[in-house]
């Protein structure tokens, strides 16, 4: 069975230099919304988390084993709100569960997306789809954006069909109907989107969508696990340097919000 082992705030833990851990980035991590004693979304992040860990062959302790591991470790910290942390890691025999947390970070207070056509994703990368520790080029993407005071970058598939962001899944409402999309892009299966993908009052399309399907969206947004969902303004980067602006309040979408916070809720598990 593999190692959990605790990582309060201000502590550190050695890693070996040969370990592929620490020279080739290979683990996995998980990254998970905590509030006054609640987790949101585990189920979906340990399916996720097991899901990748079999495809990689790394061994994972139990989940039971992992959730005692959480409550000890929020028990132990004190901590009240903030990001809770898993990284399954490659040791040099076996692998390791860490568990960790970071604060929240403050999200920008810009709600426009650049549009990137330079680095697409590889739908058939051994990495697509999964929560890697080899996170260096999305968060270099993720810093080119913020420095031209964008929130993030929209992000292509091979095939030029519309992916991802950085961080979040994208969403686009069109002709009333929400869409997303689907997984073969090589986008992440993110945690929020499957509980927007969950309710069937929605009708949700997922597919294969050009990046003109945005120039006649009504509405776009984008959901991680830690932010929710982000109403975008604004999306820039289009062919001859065209824009296109959205709608960043509407029924459709006060609706869309209401059933995420009803599917947070369902998914919330009390840690303590």
């Amino acid at each position: 069975m593999p190692d959990i082992v605790l990582v309060p705030n201000g502590e550190t833990i050695p890693l070996a230099p040969t370990a592929s851990s620490f020279a080739y980035g290979f683990g996995l991590f998980e990254t998970m919304r905590y509030v006054d004693g609640r987790l949101f979304f585990w189920k979906d992040h340990w399916a996720r988390l097991a899901k990748s860990a079999k495809h990689f062959a790394l061994a994972l302790p139990k989940e039971e084993a992992a959730l005692a591991a959480l409550r000890d470790f929020v028990v132990k910290t004190k901590l009240t709100e903030g990001a809770l942390k898993l990284s399954l890691l490659k040791d040099t025999e076996g692998s390791c569960l860490y568990v960790y947390s970071r604060p929240p970070i403050p999200s920008p207070a810009t709600n426009t997306l650049i549009l990137n056509t330079a680095s697409p994703i590889c739908p058939r990368s051994l990495l697509a789809g999964h929560k890697t520790h080899n996170y260096m080029e999305v968060m270099h993407l993720l810093s080119l954006a913020r420095a031209q005071t964008y929130y993030d970058c929209l992000r292509l598939d091979t095939n030029g069909y519309l992916a991802e962001t950085a961080t979040s899944n994208l969403f686009f409402l069109k002709d009333g109907r929400l869409h997303t999309p689907a997984l073969d892009t090589g986008i992440l299966p993110g945690v929020t989107r499957a509980a927007l993908l969950r309710d069937r009052d929605l009708q949700i399309v997922e597919g294969h969508f050009a990046p003109e399907a945005l120039h006649e969206a009504e509405a776009v947004f984008v959901t991680n696990a830690t932010s929710g969902l982000k109403i975008i303004e604004r999306i820039d980067g289009f062919s001859a340097g065209q824009s296109a602006q959205y709608l960043v309040a509407s029924e459709a979408l006060s609706a869309i919000q209401s059933a995420l916070l009803s599917a947070q809720e369902s998914c919330a598990l009390s840690l303590i």
